[in-house]
């Protein structure tokens, strides 16, 4: 059993002399450099200290050093040669939500589509009803709503336990009404919310001069994307009726807006 840098028992990285002060500058324990890519002198992933070598001093400050230096070896093993860095892109169900509902309008949803996405849906759902806007997160008013409207055109009863628990989830706190404008819209295009009651988006935005405050140039390049076509179907207001009411989702059905 070897002595960790830490003072514990178990496999530790190495450590070199850099300006005066000791480094952990192994990577960790099996994991090898990317291709193109050296450690730095005397380092070597897996290595331990010399049988019973005593810990390194130092506080809390060098201890921080010590994960930093581990951490950064790290992602410098999983770099690529070019620079970049490869990683899962992961979202919320807003996502597949949205997606059922643009079918749904366009009258293109499909049962193998709609069969996937609600079963991702329900995957996500916490004990609670809601759903996170990230993993491990806590629940979110408008994620829940678009969540639980693309389970109901997948045919969820909202009879049905996880969605009766989504349902009180949302009226718990403010309903539709309390869910921010974007999930509004989306409901509006369904005649689930009235499109008065909603902010204007006009199209003429878009020729608002780069000096002018707020034009369209102001915003970064995934807004402008979300803004554009918003003014566009803002000013159209187009409604497809809704295959179903969502009373459940106010806080008083006979005046939802």
């Amino acid at each position: 059993m070897t002595a960790t840098t830490d003072g514990n028992a178990g496999a530790v990285s190495p450590r070199t002399a850099v300006a005066g002060k000791t480094t952990d500058t192994a990577l960790p324990e099996g994991a090898a450099p990317a291709p193109g890519r050296t450690l730095p002198e005397g380092a070597a992933p897996g290595r331990t200290l010399p049988e019973g070598a005593a810990p390194a001093p130092g506080g809390l400050g060098e201890t921080a050093a010590r994960a930093a230096a581990r951490a950064a070896e790290h992602l410098l093993a999983r770099q690529d040669p070019a620079g970049w860095w490869k990683g899962d892109l992961e979202t919320n169900v807003t996502m597949d939500a949205e997606d059922l509902l643009l079918r749904q309008f366009l009258g293109i949803l499909d049962p193998d589509t709609t069969r996937a996405a609600a079963l991702h849906i329900r995957r996500e759902q916490r004990e609670d009803g809601a759903w996170a806007t990230f993993y491990g997160g806590p629940g979110e008013l408008s994620a829940t709503v678009e969540a639980y409207v693309a389970l109901r055109l997948a045919g969820d009863p909202p009879e049905a336990p996880h969605m009766a628990r989504a349902s009180a989830w949302v009226r718990a706190r403010g309903g539709i009404a309390a869910a921010r404008v974007f999930t509004r819209i989306w409901l509006a295009l369904f005649g689930w919310w009235r499109w008065e009651d909603l902010p204007e988006l006009p199209p003429e935005l878009l020729f608002l001069p780069k000096w002018f405050p707020l034009n369209i140039y102001d915003f970064g390049c995934w807004a402008r994307q979300t803004i554009v076509p918003l003014t566009v179907v803002s000013a159209k207001r187009p409604v497809r009726p809704a295959p179903f009411p969502l009373d459940e989702l106010h806080t008083d059905p006979a005046r939802p807006n």
